[in-house]
Formats: C-alpha cells, structure tokens, sequence
C-alpha cells in the first residue's frame, strides 16, 4: 500500500466535481469536537511570548490566558446550539491524559478533572497514560465517576482477562451506524495502576480484531487513540477500515488534520483513506472535525468530505457558569496553598533551540542545593514552562507534577559520559555536544572529562531508575518539586540561562524520555 501523508487533505476532497454532490444516495453529517492531553489545565494558562520559529507553539495565534475547561464548554456548547438549528449532531470526545499536570490532578488525582469533564457534557472518552498513574482502585473510582461512556480496548484486568472498560461501543445517526473503539500507548505498562493490576495489550495487534467486530455491526469506524501521532499514522496504514482516528499522547498540533491513503485511487464520493486529527495539549484549543457521509450506489456508507481545524480558546470566549463553578468548588480548597507567589520571573523561561531554560533552571536548583558537581535531568521530566513575572506555586507544580525525589550519586567520567550519549538529559554543572549520535565534547567545571575521576551527581528518581543502574546511589527523600520551590524562594528573582550548555546535533535517542 502506497502511504502519503497530507496535512490538508480536505482541500482535494472539496475540490472534487460538484456533481458529486447531486449523486443520488442517503447522506449524513456529524460534529466531532475533540480534546486530548489537557493534563489538568481546568483554568486558563498562558505560553511565553517569543516561541522557537517552526514549533508547535509558533502556529498559535494567541498564546497568553488561553484555555479553561469552563471557555471550552461555552464553545462546545454553542457549536451544539448552532448545527443543532442544521438538524447536525455533535460530539466531544477526549482522548486521554486529562489529569497529571496542575494542582488539580496531584490533589484530587484525577477527580476534579472528570467532575468537570461531566459538567462540560462529554458524550465519548478514552483513557492515557497518566489516568494509570495512579492505583488501580482510583483510576476505577474515576471510571465510575465518569458519565460518559469511556472505551478502551486494549487494557485488561489481569486477574480477569476483561477489559477495565466498555471496549468499543456503535452509535446510530439516523441511518448511519458509528462504531467506536479506544486504544492506548504499549508504554502504559509502566505506569502503577497497569503495574499493579492490567495487562497492556499491544494496539497495533489489538487494532484488527476490533475493527473486524466492529465493521459486521457498524457503517463507520471512528478509534479514540492515545497511542501517538507515529502510531495513528502506522495503525491506519496497516489496518483497514478505520475511517477516523482522534488522536492524542504526542501532543501533536494538526491545524487541518492528516491524511493516510488506503490507495492511489480517486472517488467522486470517498475519501479513500484514514483522518487523523490532534489537538495539541492543555485545551487551549478545541478541535473540529466536521464529516458528511454519503450512501454510494452499492449501499455501504463513505466518508464523503471533511473538514478539520482548531479553534482557539481565548479570553473572548465566555466562561460557562456551571462547569466554572465546578472548577471553583475544586479550585478554593487548595489555593491557599498554590495561589502564592513563590519567586519573580525576570524573563519568560522558554527554549531556544536546544537551551531549554526550565530544565536549566531545574538541574541548576538541585544541583546548588547538594553542592553536587553535576546534575542531569531526563527530557520530558519538565512539562511546563515560566512565563515572565510572579511564579506561584502552582506553577510549579504544572513545570513539575511529579513526587520524583533527589537521588545523588558517584560516577566515573566513562560511566558520565555513557549516560550522556544514551539518553542526551539536561544537565547543571557540565557542557556537552553530540553529533549524530557521538559525544564529542565534554566538560564538567569547566574542565575535560576525565574517565577515570569520579565525579559527585545528582538527579531525580525516575531518571536514576535505568540511567544510573549499577552506579551507587542514595536517596535523599526530598522532592525535586520541594527543592525547586526552595531554590526559588531563596533567590526571589530568576534569570534564564540560555548557555549552550547541551548542543544535540542530528539524531537523538529517544531512551530516557519521560512520557
């Protein structure tokens, strides 16, 4: 099968000739709006003002006070209003990871999250990776708080072999019969509540089998997928008939969606291959995935034309009230605690190419703090960053949401420079520079490493877990999370540092990247 990938692929379906339009056949329409990776952001965030050119952020057109659960319902729900009036149904659908992020999620472990999720009027969801990051009880206490139905197909109790939730479910649209299925990412197994008690089935194996059920019952094959942008594009290059796959887990910002082709072929009324849409991270855009589907002349049900983009969630966008007041019944318990101001910002902490300052800023705290001569700190281990001005607590919490605490350590420079090469961390105290895989600079305090020394570190525990296996550890018990917000309030003002002090040059591994 030929693969191609096109990011506005519903520009060639409109193109097609309008009397296509006057086919005879039964035709149907439906609304998709969609969310995924909102990791807590249940009030409005804000990014840095300058963006590296090229990335994610860049594409947004505002990026200060976006998002909030409470905008986002008002949106949905005056979307429904309008193609309510057009006789269109509407959907929102989440694709995972909603908590894991914010005060919100390390308090209430998921609960605000889909207590709000429920006033905000869901109708589909399914689960990501960071919904097992806690025990298995809690995640089932969050599935049987959620209203709506949550499917998932390849996770499974392993005392029981049946899935945790509703694998797929089919919906019907008048005529037109939708089958929906979740999925998500292999690397799920390594979060507690699957260590504990569920078996994480692989989803490109689990993918076909569904997808076989589903189509004897159903027109149309939607999957809620947080298994990632690469793995969406392999799951619908190498398993038919899926018409749609809502995406999350990569953070992936499609403005117009993607397309895979399921042949050369072009068809008056079928698009002939998979959508793919994301709607990168936090909520602070809404996805819109618009679908008309058409009866051909043999009777099967095609996705006829699309049409996809994101909506940006603004501050002109009202809140609504009762999803706002739920964010509130959540929000006032803690504040005291969170709504403080731990530091002042003197510039936005961002990334420039590969200076990346709230990983700077990170390893710099820890290592002053334990006077180690290097610190190293594992890509992904940082999920947010400091925008310009007051620092309050909770914004620590959103750069780091995790209780990794503070290992230190002794390494020789070869076992320091093993580490650098394999898994590329952000550091303190040490300047390196990879080419194509191969560590060809390096330096701590200033000086070459030298193999034979051993050298005094620290770092956080998950990174430690396989980075430093071998290599004599002890743990402090503080969390990194602590230690920064120590860090802070000790310095009052912080500065990024945009140094140089990590130059990655061509590939980059990918080990040690915390999901």
């Amino acid at each position: 099968m030929t693969k191609r990938l096109i990011a506005a692929a519903c520009i060639l379906a409109l193109a097609l000739p309008a009397a296509a339009l006057a086919q005879p056949g039964a035709t149907a329409r439906l609304t998709i709006l969609h969310t995924n990776d909102t990791h807590g952001h249940l009030l409005p965030f804000s990014y840095p003002t300058i963006v590296p050119a090229g990335s994610e952020l860049a594409g947004l057109a505002v990026r200060r006070d976006i998002g909030g659960i409470a905008r986002r319902a008002s949106l949905a729900q005056k979307i429904r209003t309008e193609q309510k009036g057009r006789g269109i149904p509407v959907w929102l659908v989440d694709v995972g990871d909603y908590s894991d992020g914010t005060p919100f999620s390390t308090e209430y472990h998921g609960e605000a999250d889909v207590a709000a999720m429920n006033a905000a009027g869901y109708d589909f969801a399914t689960l990501g990776n960071h919904e097992f990051n806690n025990t298995f009880a809690q995640l089932q206490k969050l599935l049987a708080q959620t209203k709506h139905p949550v499917l998932l197909a390849n996770a499974v109790e392993r005392a029981t072999r049946k899935p945790i939730t509703q694998a797929w479910r089919v919906e019907k649209l008048g005529a037109l019969r939708v089958g929906l299925f979740g999925l998500v990412s292999k690397d799920t197994a390594s979060y507690p509540a699957a260590k504990e008690a569920v078996e994480i089935l692989d989803p490109l194996a689990t993918a076909p089998g569904i997808v076989e059920t589903l189509r004897k019952q159903a027109d149309i094959v939607i999957l809620l997928s947080h298994c990632g942008n690469d793995a969406d594009e392999r799951i619908a290059a190498e398993v038919p008939g899926i018409d749609v796959i809502v995406g999350g887990h990569s953070h992936s910002r499609l403005p117009t969606g993607e397309f895979v082709w399921r042949g050369d072929e072009l068809s008056q009324d079928d698009v002939n291959g998979t959508i793919i849409v994301q709607a990168h991270q936090w909520g602070g855009e809404l996805g819109r995935l618009d679908l008309l589907f058409r009866k051909d002349a043999k009777g099967v049900w095609r996705v006829s034309r699309y049409r996809s983009r994101l909506l940006p969630i603004t501050p002109d966008v009202p809140a609504e009230p009762m999803v706002a007041g739920v964010v509130e019944k959540f929000w006032q318990p803690i504040a005291p605690r969170f709504a403080g101001v731990v530091a002042v910002a003197a510039e936005d902490f961002s990334s420039r190419g590969d200076d990346d300052t709230p990983y700077h800023l990170v390893a710099d705290a820890v290592r002053e703090t334990f006077r180690t001569e290097i610190d190293l700190e594992n890509t992904g281990g940082v999920r947010s960053p400091l925008v310009k001005g007051n620092v309050t607590k909770a914004d620590l919490v959103a750069l780091d949401p995790f209780d990794n605490t503070v290992i230190l350590f002794k390494a020789t420079g070869a076992e320091i420079k093993s580490i650098l090469t394999r898994y590329v961390p952000y550091a303190s105290g040490l300047r390196y520079r990879i080419v194509e895989g191969q560590l060809v600079e390096a330096t701590i305090g200033g000086a070459p490493i030298d193999d034979a020394r051993i050298y005094t570190g620290s770092t956080n525990s998950y990174f430690a877990g396989f980075a430093l296996r071998g290599i004599t550890q002890e743990n402090t018990t503080r969390t990194r999370l602590e230690v920064l917000t120590s860090y802070l309030q000790e310095k009052g003002t912080v500065t990024p540092a945009y140094d140089g002090r990590r130059v990655i040059i061509g590939r980059r591994p990918r080990e040690g990247t915390q999901p």
